[in-house]
């Protein structure tokens, strides 16, 4: 079912910077729709571009983040430069998130405003552990190794919660923001895990790499798209790589 808009209807939408019917939404690198947006979830047939496209410094400054903590996690570095990670945290991949999420929920792109600030909120949770243990916030003294590691852990387990509706939504949007949501529940599941002395710190870390690689993918994905004026990257939305598969399983069929 397609959904039909007159030329005055079409004229007002540009006027207003609503996306959706002449070019894709933020997060999707989708081809331009001339008037037909069925492809899109319901919730973002309305996206309106008035703060350009911030999930592009989103998954930039995900992807840093989550790059460090990986290489610290498979013991490339070691991990006595984790505390080095803090800046970068609290500037980068906390503060500048905060403020992608911020210009997405003007855009009313409500799925990047929410992971976006979530995940910066999550950095900027992460350096504070580092900074008020080390300046020793934590009831006057510097807390061991295990208790800290305990209370990160709580706080993975919490954002396990939200990656997962998050990665289920993921499925409305394209092949790469969806693997990249994988990662990041297997990396949050696997790292956890670390904390509480499970497994080793690596299995989480190669998790780690693989997500901040898929994030900057997709980050160049809709760069490209805006500089080049054309897809430049392979990154199909999820609704046609299932229609992909189904046709494919009739021919084999």
């Amino acid at each position: 079912m397609s959904i039909e808009c007159d030329d005055n209807e079409i004229k007002k939408d540009k006027e207003l910077g609503i996306y959706g019917i002449d070019s894709g939404h933020a997060w999707l690198n989708s081809q331009p729709s001339h008037g037909n947006i069925s492809h899109l979830p319901p919730a973002m047939r309305q996206f309106r571009n008035v703060a350009g496209k911030p999930a592009i410094l989103a998954l930039s400054a995900f992807s840093c983040g989550a790059c460090f903590l990986g290489v610290v996690n498979v013991g490339l570095i070691s991990v006595d430069l984790l505390p080095t990670v803090a800046p970068p945290a609290f500037f980068y991949s906390g503060f500048c998130m905060i403020m992608a999420g911020a210009l997405a929920f003007l855009n009313n792109d409500n799925f990047t405003g929410l992971t976006s600030s979530s995940y910066g909120a999550f950095y900027l949770s992460f350096g504070a552990y580092m900074v008020f243990n080390s300046e020793k916030f934590f009831g006057g003294q510097i807390l061991a190794p295990v208790e800290l590691q305990k209370g990160i852990g709580v706080m993975l387990f919490g954002f396990i919660i939200f990656n997962t509706y998050c990665f289920i939504a993921s499925f409305m949007l394209t092949l790469g923001l969806m693997l990249q949501f994988l990662f990041i529940e297997l990396s949050l599941i696997l790292s956890m895990a670390n904390m509480y002395g499970k497994i080793s710190s690596v299995p989480g870390g190669v998790f780690s790499i693989l997500l901040a690689a898929t994030g900057w993918y997709n980050a160049a994905t809709m760069l490209f798209e805006d500089m080049f004026g054309r897809n430049v990257l392979f990154n199909p939305l999820m609704i046609h790589v299932f229609e992909w598969i189904r046709k494919r399983r009739q021919i084999s069929h």
